[in-house]
């Protein structure tokens, strides 16, 4: 859909991060457009900019580049994996994990995470990771170094191996 001059949806700065277009505001004194968005990683905060600023082009390794590339592929893939950790492994895996999370935060493709202890049992966790596409899992994550790392960090908490399932 458009508003105004900016498509609503997925954009990536370009320094690399994800954010969603929610809405094209007007301000109420000086009827400036704005653009609401929304991070994709984080705290997920929203934030405003004047449009102007949100569309101009920038200078980056000598060339201009847009500050904000619409994302053509719009489709957001979220794994959604339910962890279950060794009893009294709970903090250990909580301070692996915090490594492990920078790793899976430097992946091409890569949206966001968050990690989520359940409130009725201490060593059950879910773990929800946003992907661009399912290819930048399946094929940039799993078959990379990095992975290894990962697994190397967290795989020894599990009990059984967790299920991973994809959703759009």
């Amino acid at each position: 859909m458009r508003q105004n001059s900016v498509l609503l949806g997925l954009y990536r700065h370009f320094k690399g991060n994800y954010y969603k277009v929610i809405e094209v505001a007007r301000h109420s004194e000086s009827d400036e457009e704005l653009v609401i968005y929304q991070a994709l990683y984080g705290d997920e905060k929203f934030w405003a900019r004047p449009l102007s600023m949100f569309t101009e082009q920038i200078v980056q390794d000598t060339k201009l580049v847009p500050r904000f590339r619409y994302c053509e592929q719009q489709s957001i893939v979220l794994e959604v994996a339910k962890l279950q950790v060794r009893k009294g492994q709970e903090s250990n895996f909580e301070i692996a994990f915090e490594r492990a999370a920078l790793i899976v935060a430097s992946m091409p493709g890569y949206i966001s995470h968050s990690l989520r202890k359940s409130l009725g049992a201490d060593n059950h966790y879910l773990l929800l990771v946003e992907w661009q596409t399912l290819e930048d899992h399946a094929n940039g994550f799993r078959k990379s170094s990095e992975y290894q790392q990962w697994a190397q960090l967290l795989h020894g908490f599990y009990e059984p191996f967790p299920q991973v399932e994809f959703y759009q």
